[in-house]
């Protein structure tokens, strides 16, 4: 809950603590709390929209800008992309079902492939600050479905991230 509208995570004070493991480690520990903070539904609305009242745990103070309601028509939003990648999931083999391969994992690309016979879906994205040029192996085989970010030419931005097809099964 939260990923899918890009929310950070929130720092929670001591006091404000629920997870006992948390509160075991503190402060040694990141606490799960700051990701488990109340779904924002509505700017306008009293507590964002999820409740009137004081919630479990406190709202994060960006998480305004990242409602529901504000994402919701903006097709340039998290919430939209997340949507866009979970209807391509749906509607292909190779991301439902198919082999998973790791091309590349380091502190700044996450490269992986899965497939299937006669489907391969390649997921590239930047975890970085800077630029990255990451191009597949023969590119003009890679047709890019999805993308966030800054994609050009297969360079991408900053946290940055594509989804290509092979186009030629």
């Amino acid at each position: 809950q939260g990923e899918e509208l890009g929310l950070s995570q929130v720092e929670i004070g001591f006091d404000d603590l629920k997870d006992p493991e948390a509160i075991a480690n503190w402060p040694l520990t990141l606490n799960r709390d700051g990701a488990r903070t109340p779904l924002p539904w509505c700017a306008v609305s009293p507590g964002l929209g999820f409740s009137s009242g004081k919630p479990w745990l406190p709202l994060g103070d960006d998480h305004a800008a990242l409602t529901i309601s504000a994402q919701d028509s903006d097709p340039e939003s998290m919430l939209a992309f997340t949507r866009t990648l979970v209807a391509l999931r749906n509607d292909s083999d190779a991301l439902l079902l198919g082999a998973m391969r790791v091309i590349e994992a380091s502190d700044q690309m996450l490269v992986f492939d899965r497939s299937v016979p006669g489907e391969t879906m390649l997921c590239v994205f930047n975890l970085g600050e800077a630029p990255v040029r990451w191009a597949p192996a023969e590119p003009a085989r890679w047709q890019i479905v999805a993308q966030v970010g800054t994609v050009d030419d297969w360079a991408l931005g900053r946290f940055s991230g594509y989804v290509a097809r092979t186009i030629d099964q």
